[in-house]
This record gives C-alpha cells, sequence and structure tokens, in this order.
C-alpha cells in the first residue's frame, strides 16, 4: 500500500488546485468553514470566520503533519491518533504540536484544523467527525 508521507511537488500542486474552495474544519460545528484564499510554492492562505480572519499554513508545517503521522505508525482507521487541537499548548495534543512548530522550536499558530481537511481533500489522510474526540490516521 501507499501512502502519502511526503509534501512532494504532486501533493503540492493538488493542494494548489483547491484555492478558493470552502471546506470544514474537523470540528463538526456550524461555524467551521474556511476557505482557501491563496497558494504559493511555501505556503497556503486560508480565511477563516464571519470576521474574514487569515491563517497561513506553511509547506513545512503540511510536511510535519505528515511526518507524525507516519513515525508515529497512524497507517489506517484502527490506528488513528486524536487531533487534540488547542490555542493553549498545555492542553494541544502532540499532532497539534508538532504542525505547528516554528524552526527554532517553540509553538507556532494553531494550523492542524486547516491542514488535515485540505490533506482529507487531497485523499492523504482520513477524519473521524462524528465521534469525540475526533481523530485522523493516514490512508493508502
Amino acid at each position: 500500500m501507499q501512502y502519502i508521507t511526503q509534501v512532494d511537488n504532486t501533493l503540492w500542486a493538488l493542494i494548489s488546485r483547491l484555492q478558493g474552495t470552502e471546506l470544514q474544519t474537523p470540528s463538526n460545528a456550524s461555524n467551521t468553514h474556511f476557505r482557501i484564499a491563496a497558494v504559493s510554492n511555501d505556503h497556503v492562505e486560508v480565511v477563516t470566520g464571519a470576521n474574514n480572519s487569515s491563517v497561513t499554513l506553511t509547506r513545512a508545517a503540511f510536511q510535519q503533519t505528515l511526518d507524525y503521522l507516519a513515525s508515529n505508525r497512524h497507517f489506517g482507521a484502527a490506528h488513528a491518533v486524536e487531533i487534540g487541537s488547542s490555542h493553549t499548548p498545555a492542553s494541544a495534543g502532540p499532532l497539534c504540536h508538532a504542525a505547528r512548530r516554528q524552526p527554532d522550536g517553540r509553538p507556532g499558530t494553531v494550523v492542524i484544523t486547516y491542514i488535515l481537511p485540505i490533506l482529507e481533500h487531497c485523499q492523504a489522510v482520513a477524519i473521524q467527525r462524528d465521534a469525540r474526540p475526533t481523530s485522523t490516521w493516514l490512508v493508502p
């Protein structure tokens, strides 16, 4: 089975095609949609919420997410991991921390709630939205 574990040019091209697309975060709440506003060579800009705030997702954050899932063997639904998204670093799960880690090691903005739906749309991961806690895994 082949899993997507690298943010190569093929995956980035798939992500680039999503510009203008509206997606839903893993929480399934009514106000959790975001729009992919722009895609460059190494960033995705998303617009969130009613106030149209902007969040930048780095290509490195996508890779850090895939690295975490692959290195911890989250292959298939039987090996799902809790997403654990939280703005409070002490409450955030390891996947949330992996995605938002800055080059200097400090925690950055919470981005996992936007990265996972994008990867899901590209058929790299699946998200279990109907159960709590929400979880994710790599798909072949």
